[in-house]
């Protein structure tokens, strides 16, 4: 597999040159073209896995792209403006939902999630990969790598992924309202390893629109 990253880091497109009969799987929606490739769509780990990606957010199934005879070609891009993260797997890697773009075969997904907090709140769900090959993952703006050694404290709207060296626990800045409406939840990690913050946060983007929003008047 050859691949580019372009357009980086605003509106990053991920384009890849497979050779024949080789696969890539990719999450729902994320295809922008493709050549010489035949397309499958299955319930990547079984039925159980399925439901849980649904369940965090993610899409119930997943795309295989196998390339015909002679290779193909293909073009992937994320639903959020922003930068594209190669990663060469060897075990374990977390995503937060929605970062997930694509891997090769040899990487199984799955769930985690981390309890209740709140009272209309719920814990981190963050995407599973484990297995060997590579992966490509997406960030709401620019990315930084950031190596821990120690602790460091990101908001939760910030992290993208992180490698199974570093613990972390929830955490959230006091007051009522931060608590009951999941606002101003806090990650602390701790130990040795890489996390990925991206520079936007689509929480705060989301608070910021809310107010232009289309609003139906009682007179309408």
């Amino acid at each position: 597999m050859k691949y580019t990253i372009d357009e980086a880091p605003s509106y990053a497109i991920l384009e890849m040159e497979l050779d024949g009969g080789e696969k890539i799987v990719s999450d729902g929606g994320v295809m922008t073209w493709m050549s010489n490739l035949t397309a499958t769509t299955n319930m990547s780990g079984g039925i159980m896995s399925g439901i849980k990606r649904a369940i965090g957010g993610e899409s119930m199934f997943l795309n295989t792209y196998t390339a015909g005879t002679g290779g193909g070609t293909i073009g992937m891009a994320p639903g959020d403006p922003g930068m594209i993260v190669d990663y060469d797997l060897s075990g374990d890697l977390f995503l937060q939902k929605g970062a997930f773009i694509c891997c090769q075969e040899g990487v199984a997904t799955d769930l985690k999630f981390q309890g209740l907090s709140g009272f209309f709140n719920v814990g981190l769900l963050s995407l599973r990969l484990t297995g060997n090959g590579k992966v490509f993952f997406a960030a709401y703006g620019d990315v930084e790598a950031i190596d821990v050694d120690g602790d460091i404290i990101v908001d939760n709207g910030h992290v993208v992924a992180w490698e199974p060296t570093l613990q972390y626990e929830l955490s959230y800045r006091r007051g009522v309202r931060n608590f009951l409406f999941a606002e101003g939840m806090m990650l602390r990690f701790y130990g040795q390893g890489r996390i990925w913050v991206q520079s936007r946060n689509p929480l705060a983007m989301a608070d910021f629109m809310y107010p232009y929003r289309p609003v139906r008047s009682d007179n309408d």
